[in-house]
């Protein structure tokens, strides 16, 4: 599985792809270029999915439980992440259900879990802003053969809510 690091590397990678594109004038290499940012979007998509699964807890079958970060622990979660959390929702497992343990959790778990949703928050924001980015590049080409890759960028559910 990618970290954090790699699939960014491969969105700045795919960011910058698609702005050569924006100088290439032959139509059928621009088609083809296109299929190619279009498979290197869905390994994006596939990566981000990938890691934002292994960062969620597995099997969430109850109630959730939401926590507010002290602010030293906001600090210490936007440093890590870039992103800025108050509340952190746990929701009950079988594995660990967190509403009857809170008494006994301790306040580095509670953070641990929180910077592991402001990471997958930041991954699903920041790759749903890059595609939607190289979808505007290539609307800006105004190719025909590109409508259909056009289409399935915007179909696709990195760039959802």
């Amino acid at each position: 599985m990618a970290d954090l690091a790699e699939l960014q590397k491969k969105q700045a990678d795919a960011a910058s792809f698609a702005m050569r594109m924006v100088e290439e004038k032959d139509p059928e290499l621009l088609k083809q270029m296109a299929e190619r940012l279009r498979e290197s979007c869905v390994e994006l998509a596939n990566m981000a999915k990938a890691l934002e699964a292994a960062m969620t807890p597995a099997g969430a079958s109850g109630p959730e439980t939401r926590v507010a970060l002290t602010p030293e622990q906001r600090k210490r979660v936007a440093e890590q992440t870039g992103v800025g959390v108050e509340v952190v929702t746990l929701r009950d497992t079988v594995a660990r259900p967190w509403s009857k343990q809170m008494a006994c959790v301790e306040p580095r778990e509670i953070e641990a879990m929180a910077a592991r949703q402001a990471a997958a928050s930041r991954l699903k924001s920041e790759t749903r802003e890059r595609v939607e980015k190289i979808v505007r590049e290539l609307e800006k080409l105004d190719v025909p053969e590109l409508a259909e890759t056009i289409a399935a960028l915007r179909r696709d559910p990195t760039l959802g809510p």
